[in-house]
């Protein structure tokens, strides 16, 4: 009985069948910064491995029929890319208005299809020594005070509209988290695909000094955007890889983050 759990599990965890129709392969733009355990390794080569996002990317193409080519890019520039045809496809944070420049799923309505899609949280960290509830609401919070997150972040600019005071310029979540313990931020945002990712590598380093408060800054979605022209070609492996995304995205992500974090657990002189 627990081989046959197993089987299925797994079987659950591979990509749908290719799609009937062939596509060229699709050249998806991501971050060329170390994000572990999403992206690994600087630069525009592609790491061994190449993290746990990137892999997740590569089983979505396989899903439609395609392989992938990865481009790295400096996260600034992934939407331009992707608006100039330099790449076929990249991850967003997208909005309504993003559906009339990209191809993305959208439903009946014409609003943007968030059953093909996966789930992300937005959560934050701050000093134990600032006495704040776990149950506080960050972005009641945060209306007055200073919140820190990755350079590139696509909810920076959202936030600064809306009013809030965001500090983008350090580029991972290791300089973000030794700002906060200085006191040069008051709490660091962070994206992950399970809100309690981060919580036993922040506690290895800094024990009890920083906690993660409870209620998410958002819960929002990530949709894999492709350029007009990938889709008028090659719609129907396109329509399949959003498909599997929805139904399987956010089991096979965090299988896949859980899988980095093990492996990072087993390095070398990891103390």
């Amino acid at each position: 009985m627990r081989a046959a759990a197993l089987f299925l599990s797994l079987a659950f965890m591979l990509p749908a069948p290719p799609a009937a129709g062939t596509c060229a392969p699709v050249r998806v733009g991501y971050v060329d910064q170390d994000r572990p355990p999403y992206f690994l390794g600087n630069g525009r080569t592609e790491a061994d491995p190449p993290g746990a996002a990137v892999d997740l990317l590569r089983a979505i193409a396989a899903a439609g029929g395609c392989t992938m080519v990865s481009v790295r890019l400096p996260p600034l520039r992934l939407r331009n890319a992707l608006g100039n045809n330099d790449i076929d496809a990249t991850l967003m944070s997208a909005t309504q208005g993003d559906a009339k420049e990209f191809a993305l799923p959208v439903g009946k309505a014409g609003k943007l299809d968030e059953q093909r899609a996966v789930q992300m949280y937005t959560v934050v960290f701050v000093r134990a020594s600032d006495k704040i509830g776990p149950d506080t609401d960050p972005r009641k919070y945060f209306r007055t005070r200073r919140l820190g997150m990755n350079n590139g972040a696509s909810l920076a600019a959202q936030l600064r509209i809306e009013g809030y005071q965001v500090d983008d310029g350090a580029h991972d979540e290791a300089r973000n988290l030794e700002k906060l313990a200085r006191g040069r931020i008051d709490g660091y945002a962070a994206t992950m695909v399970v809100p309690t990712n981060m919580d036993a590598t922040v506690a290895a380093k800094f024990g009890k000094q920083l906690i993660r408060l409870q209620v998410p800054l958002r819960t929002h979605r990530f949709w894999l955007a492709f350029t007009k022209q990938y889709y008028d070609r090659y719609g129907e492996a396109v329509d399949a890889m959003w498909t599997w995304m929805g139904s399987h995205g956010d089991m096979r992500f965090a299988s896949e983050v859980a899988r980095y974090g093990a492996a990072s657990e087993k390095r070398p002189g990891r103390k």
